[in-house]
């Protein structure tokens, strides 16, 4: 399968974490799937891990950041976005979720944004051959 993690995801699946996120992104790029991200969400996720409630929650100096997004940058496969490629999607911040899965060829987005799973978003995405599931799907997917 080819994956797309959203911001979110890649928030809870940091090296200080233990959890279901850590362990899908470590189950991703240790098995035959591959990881699709784009330099636009490794940038949202730097400035997302740096917020004060995420140092609170997870306590990254800088520097386990800046490790977290090269190991992401080395096991994926980074995918160039078109800004003139128009997205269905209500929140602006997450066409680059769903550019980064349509360039990529992506068989899932895997997020728990709500935006996600409207009717609209969900139509497009299921017509271009894209699933959107949560971490705790798309991980039983994996197993099977």
């Amino acid at each position: 399968m080819r994956i797309v993690l959203d911001t979110t995801i890649l928030v809870r699946a940091n090296e200080s974490s233990q959890g279901l996120a850590r362990q899908l992104l470590l189950d991703i790029v240790a098995g035959r799937h591959a990881l699709l991200l784009s330099s636009e969400i490794l940038y949202e996720l730097a400035r997302v891990l740096r917020y004060p409630r995420m140092q609170a929650l997870h306590g990254l100096p800088e520097s386990r950041i800046y490790d977290y997004i090269g190991f992401l940058r080395e096991v994926s496969e980074l995918v160039t976005l078109n800004p003139l490629l128009s997205i269905p999607i209500r929140d602006v911040n997450d066409i680059v979720v769903v550019q980064t899965a349509l360039i990529g060829e992506a068989d899932v987005i895997c997020t728990k944004d709500d935006d996600f799973y409207d009717p609209g978003i969900t139509r497009f995405l299921t017509r271009v051959g894209i699933s959107v599931m949560d971490d705790i799907t798309l991980m039983q997917r994996m197993r099977y």
